[in-house]
């Protein structure tokens, strides 16, 4: 004779997009246009396989999308076709100009946008008016399709009107608008339209650029590297001695665990430490340092409530979403536009909860940039599992 015993079991089904924040443009991908979305709103995503995704770009007002095979979304703002094809779409849509190159990392700009291949070459398209691109203003247009460079390219970042990449050898090479110094190409050399190495900057393992400056980290030497725009003490140096750098300057910061990630906003520093620490700098006007302290011009640590740990962090223009390892979401900054997701419209100070029901699922991801936010969540079904075996071995299931 034998019993049923039924046991349930999770089971990961996929992964789902929550957002929120400014959509003027329908940067969000909810397929409509509005100022803002205050609460973070799941999107409609078919045919996309959401569970797939490698990695969400935001620009000004437009967002890039990349799933784990390498295919490339957008949505959002396209009047410089940064999203990579003719027209403006309000839904995460295919660039399939681009179908058939495999993409490992995506990058925006205020209005342009970049994308570099499994080969490590390096595709830009949208803007160019400041040689941005890397492309020579007297032979593109200033609306530039997707074209593909000839550099070498593994690591990418994009400010207001600058790019910077690291090669395969830990080199920094920038092109676009350098009035502020964010080339670090030296006084005399202010703008670019083609990419030029950085000098005297150690090997670069991870980078970041702000509105007008870039900030780099070398795992080798546990430093900084940085120039260009130091008006709010984003680069860690005297603001009345030093408003702007024009060569790299080595910061040691006395850092001596490894670094998970590097993150910039317009004119804040963010870096988060392997062993779960949070440092940030630079300008604190809308409580994007998450503190409620007077602007120091110091490194100051990040602490999450309860002494919660953090999982995963992403920086807007001006403000900060953050996961903590207790599935919570937490955010801080500018709220103009619903940035945080916390309600009201007046700045948020210090890290504070954002309300997401989510049962039994579980945040993965976030990603944030301009003003908006994407929160990915992993989708967990219940479901009966049947076994049939004698008495003795269900007794207790049977009790």
């Amino acid at each position: 004779m034998s019993y049923l015993c039924e046991q349930f079991i999770c089971r990961l089904c996929c992964c789902f997009l929550f957002t929120f924040g400014a959509n003027s443009h329908g940067q969000l991908g909810q397929g409509i246009v509005n100022e803002q979305v205050e609460k973070p709103t799941e999107i409609e995503i078919d045919p996309l396989h959401c569970d797939k995704i490698r990695q969400i770009a935001c620009g000004g007002g437009h967002t890039l999308l990349l799933d784990a095979e390498g295919k490339l979304y957008t949505c959002g703002w396209n009047n410089k076709r940064q999203l990579g094809k003719d027209d403006e779409t309000y839904k995460f849509e295919r660039v399939w100009q681009l179908s058939g190159i495999s993409f490992t990392n995506i990058a925006c700009g205020w209005d342009f946008s970049c994308g570099v291949t499994d080969s490590n070459f390096l595709f830009v398209w949208g803007s160019n008016s400041n040689g941005q691109l890397g492309l020579p203003k007297d032979h593109f247009p200033e609306f530039v399709k997707p074209v593909r460079l000839q550099v070498n390219a593994c690591d990418v970042s994009m400010g207001l009107r600058h790019t910077a990449i690291v090669n395969s050898r830990g080199e920094v090479w920038v092109t676009g608008c350098g009035k502020h110094g964010q080339l670090g190409l030296g006084n005399e050399r202010l703008s670019s339209d083609r990419f030029k190495q950085v000098l005297k900057v150690g090997k670069v393992s991870h980078l970041a650029c702000g509105q007008n400056h870039t900030v780099t980290w070398s795992s080798e030497e546990k430093a900084l590297y940085v120039w260009g725009d130091n008006k709010h003490g984003q680069l860690l140096l005297s603001t009345e001695k030093y408003k702007k750098i024009f060569t790299p300057q080595k910061i040691d910061i006395d850092v001596k665990k490894e670094v998970n990630k590097l993150l910039s906003g317009w004119t804040n520093v963010l870096l988060w430490l392997k062993n779960g620490t949070l440092y940030t700098w630079g300008r604190n006007n809308y409580g994007q340092l998450g503190t409620e302290d007077a602007f120091t011009g110091k490194i100051i640590q990040i602490r999450l409530p309860d002494g919660r740990q953090v999982k995963d962090i992403a920086l807007g223009s001006e403000h900060t979403v953050c996961i903590a390892t207790d599935n919570t979401l937490w955010a801080w900054g500018w709220n103009e536009h619903a940035n945080t997701g916390t309600g009201g419209g007046d700045s948020v100070n210090i890290p504070t909860l954002v309300p997401l029901d989510l049962g039994t699922n579980k945040i993965s991801k976030v990603y944030a940039g301009g003003a908006q936010n994407f929160v990915a969540v992993e989708f967990y079904s219940i479901e009966p599992e049947i076994e049939q075996s004698n008495v003795k071995e269900n007794i207790e299931c049977v009790e």
